[in-house]
């Protein structure tokens, strides 16, 4: 409290050159009992009281005598920003108060100083009584002779006893062995001690009271021991889930990391064990100050946490430790009462091991599979998609990641790889997948209809015009896909006004007056090299750059040869119950299959496929129901090799060695197992494999 709170302005200080009798006169009016004196520059030089003005006034022509004869220079002048005491000593009508230049300001008198105790001794009091009655623990007290003083709510419930009924009486009458009187007698507080009160089991803890002179009372604090009973197993069941999850989260084979909104919480053993780094160093740091320039795995971490947190979703990213191993980092949010992303887990997979089991069932059951059974490792993506190899794989995972956004996708690749089968599966998995997908071959129409057919017309634009007109592909596509399929083959004059609506997202028919508004996304697929093309001044460039946002190359089916005989068998099936029949493929027959180029890529294998549905003569498709330009039609001993035409002889004698190698790696368990079939030393197939790229 400051003083400037107490102080009292209303007193006029006197002189010490003015009179007793002055003096009395100003008690008289204000009440006071001591008036400051100060000097010409209001700065106060002592005080008079009461006392000495009466006792001057009893003597002869003492009304006249000046102040300064009575007047006392022993007094406390305090400023007005001064926190005030109230043990000072003199803290009494003596105290005088000036301002921050020393010049007198007022006064603090015992009356008022005795109304403002009061107050907050008033304030007080109500605090401590919302406070014991607030406290969930029963609170009793005593004075020196035992006699109850305080009993708060919570007592009064548990004792089952008013306390209007209880104060004033010895605590012996009232609560038999309460405990008090020995504790107040040894001084020596207990605490948590069990004490038995009718039906119920309550835990007391008893002090003494001390005061300046020695123990003036006992307090006694008890509650129901069924409530801590009951608060104990809530902490049990608590500890038990903790304990639970933390070994959940230990025997995880994946990788684990917990954190808040920024510090790492958790890190499990098998984030240590992939990414080679001791999960103590981790917990409690910071994610934003991990050290990721050296470390791939803590640089996907980071890259997920703040992924997570800015689209507070679920998010996933691939990425390559330096060891050669592949991981994936999902990340998933955990959300508040407020919706606000409280904290994030994230699960590190180390993928490098599932893909080298599936290698081997994929190559034994290369060997022994004879039935129509079609493996879909993708079957979000729908029973058209096969993908055993290592490069669709990884070419699907880019597929579906670019499916979530709008960017314009070019899908580069020789004819018959799929590229429209990709494009229908990037439509389908994007958010325009109710919207429509107009497809168009851009080699198949006519140069003199394109500009009609991709940006229609009005009635009576041309001779021929219908009498409605047409709306364009653009048009159509409206809210979906529109997918140029052979897009290096578009003419240069229509390239110009296709470069100008894909950047406007305007079009206008033929005969048209008002552009049309688009909302398309531009899906694209060549099997010509569109660099070459604007090289040679037939494709232009800025028409180029504008497709080339996210190119996909879609490789020929004989750099993935891991997906011929899972795309033989789903054809087969499909054929098998279009013309309801049970054809399989013969062993000899996927032998060949395997080996073979196939120029035309999947289109051709379908094709082939069936062919040899609707010819066979028999149950079992063997190599002689294949036609001539796959192998020639005589009998294929083990010994015999197909060509399909001619080559340098150095490139052959490799190709042949490659696709012999990778055979007998598909048709045996092991590496020494492929040794001795092909005839050669382990080591030699161990090292023309890791030549050749192969598993």
């Amino acid at each position: 409290m400051l003083v400037k709170e107490l102080l009292r302005k209303d007193v006029t200080p006197l002189s010490p050159q003015d009179t007793v009798g002055r003096a009395a006169r100003v008690f008289a009016l204000t009440g006071l009992n001591c008036l400051p004196l100060v000097d010409q520059d209001r700065r106060p030089v002592g005080v008079v009281g009461i006392h000495q003005v009466t006792a001057t006034l009893l003597e002869p022509e003492g009304r006249d005598a000046p102040l300064a004869r009575i007047m006392e220079r022993s007094f406390r002048a305090v400023g007005e920003d001064s926190t005030f005491d109230f043990l000072m000593t003199q803290a009494s009508a003596r105290m005088v108060v000036v301002d921050q230049a020393g010049r007198y300001s007022g006064v603090v008198t015992k009356l008022d100083l005795i109304m403002h105790l009061n107050l907050c001794l008033g304030r007080t009091q109500s605090q401590l009584a919302a406070v014991l009655s607030s406290v969930p623990s029963g609170i009793i007290a005593v004075d020196a002779a035992g006699i109850l003083t305080l009993v708060n709510p919570k007592a009064e419930e548990i004792l089952g006893r008013k306390a209007g009924d209880i104060l004033g009486r010895p605590v012996a009458e009232v609560i038999p062995d309460s405990g008090l009187p020995r504790v107040m007698k040894s001084t020596k507080a207990e605490f948590g001690l069990p004490y038995a009160w009718g039906k119920s089991s309550l835990l007391v803890s008893r002090s003494p009271i001390l005061g300046p002179e020695g123990v003036v009372g006992g307090v006694s604090v008890f509650h129901d021991a069924s409530e801590m009973v009951a608060v104990q197993k809530q902490l049990e069941e608590l500890r038990k889930l903790n304990d639970e999850l933390s070994s959940l989260i230990e025997s995880s084979h994946d990788g684990v990391i917990i954190t808040d909104h920024e510090r790492i919480l958790k890190v499990n053993a098998s984030f240590g064990r992939i990414s080679g780094l001791a999960p103590e160093t981790l917990e409690n740091r910071r994610v934003e100050d991990l050290d990721a320039s050296r470390h791939v795995c803590l640089a996907s971490v980071q890259e997920i946490f703040r992924l997570v947190r800015h689209h507070r979703k679920s998010m996933t990213v691939l990425r390559r430790l330096r060891k050669g191993n592949e991981i994936y980092v999902t990340g998933s949010p955990v959300f508040d009462s407020q919706g606000q992303v409280a904290k994030l887990v994230m699960n590190i997979r180390d993928v490098t091991e599932l893909m080298r089991l599936e290698d081997q069932i994929r190559r034994l059951s290369a060997a022994y599979l004879v039935q129509p059974i079609v493996c879909q490792p993708m079957e979000a993506l729908g029973e058209e998609v096969v993908a055993e190899s290592r490069a669709m794989r990884n070419l699907l995972d880019l597929v579906m990641r670019v499916s979530k956004v709008d960017s314009t996708v070019l899908l580069e690749g020789e004819s018959g790889v799929g590229k429209d089968v990709l494009a229908r599966v990037i439509h389908s998995l994007s958010s325009r997948h109710r919207g429509p997908f107009v497809a168009v071959n851009c080699g198949a129409i006519p140069e003199n209809l394109l500009e009609s057919e991709f940006f229609g017309y009005e009635k009576g634009a041309f001779t021929g015009a219908g009498r409605e007109g047409k709306p364009g592909l653009f048009e159509q596509a409206h809210g979906g896909v529109l997918f140029l399929d052979e897009v290096g083959e578009l003419p240069l004059a229509l390239q110009v006004k296709l470069l100008k609506v894909i950047q406007d997202q305007k079009c206008q028919r033929l005969g048209g007056t008002r552009p049309v508004e688009t909302d398309v996304r531009i899906l694209a697929a060549t099997n010509r090299r569109l660099r070459d093309l604007v090289a040679q001044g037939s494709f232009r460039q800025d028409l180029f750059y504008r497709l080339y946002v996210v190119p996909i190359h879609v490789p020929p089916l004989r750099e993935r040869r891991e997906d011929i005989l899972p795309l033989a068998l789903m054809f087969l099936r499909h054929f098998n119950q279009k013309y309801e029949v049970s054809r399989t493929l013969g062993h000899e027959l996927l032998r060949v299959l395997e080996a073979y180029s196939w120029p035309g890529n999947v289109r051709e294998l379908r094709n082939v496929v069936e062919r040899l549905v609707v010819t066979a003569d028999s149950e079992i498709l063997e190599p002689r129901h294949l036609p001539e330009s796959i192998c020639p039609s005589r009998e294929i001993s083990q010994n015999s090799v197909c060509l399909d035409g001619v080559m340098d002889l150095k490139l052959a004698k490799e190709k042949v060695e490659r696709e012999m190698i990778a055979h007998a790696l598909a048709t045996s368990a092991n590496t020494r197992e492929a040794a001795r079939l092909l005839g050669i030393d382990h080591s030699t197939v161990v090292r023309k494999a890791q030549r050749y790229g192969l598993t």
